[in-house]
């Protein structure tokens, strides 16, 4: 799966070298979840953009894309609050 990870993200980096690949999941053995980021958001036209931009994927995967959500969320801690955990 590490090198479909890595296929997917040099792929998405031609679309938009800020995007990123967070997370990849492989429910069923023909659905792949992508879950991706982007300093701007992701809305529902990247998600279009990536998923057609991944045409060659859709031959042998259904392709769900979609944001990170509260499951993948990169939520970045200030140094205060880590002093606090501390």
């Amino acid at each position: 799966m590490a090198d479909l990870k890595n296929s997917i993200q040099q792929q998405l980096s031609e679309l938009d070298s800020e995007l990123d690949l967070v997370a990849i999941e492989q429910p069923g053995g023909e659905t792949l979840r992508l879950f991706i980021d982007h300093p701007g958001g992701v809305d529902l036209g990247l998600c279009e953009r990536v998923t057609k931009h991944l045409a060659e994927l859709r031959v042998e995967y259904a392709l769900e894309v979609s944001s990170p959500g509260p499951k993948y969320s990169r939520v970045q801690q200030t140094s205060d609050q880590t002093e606090e955990q501390l």
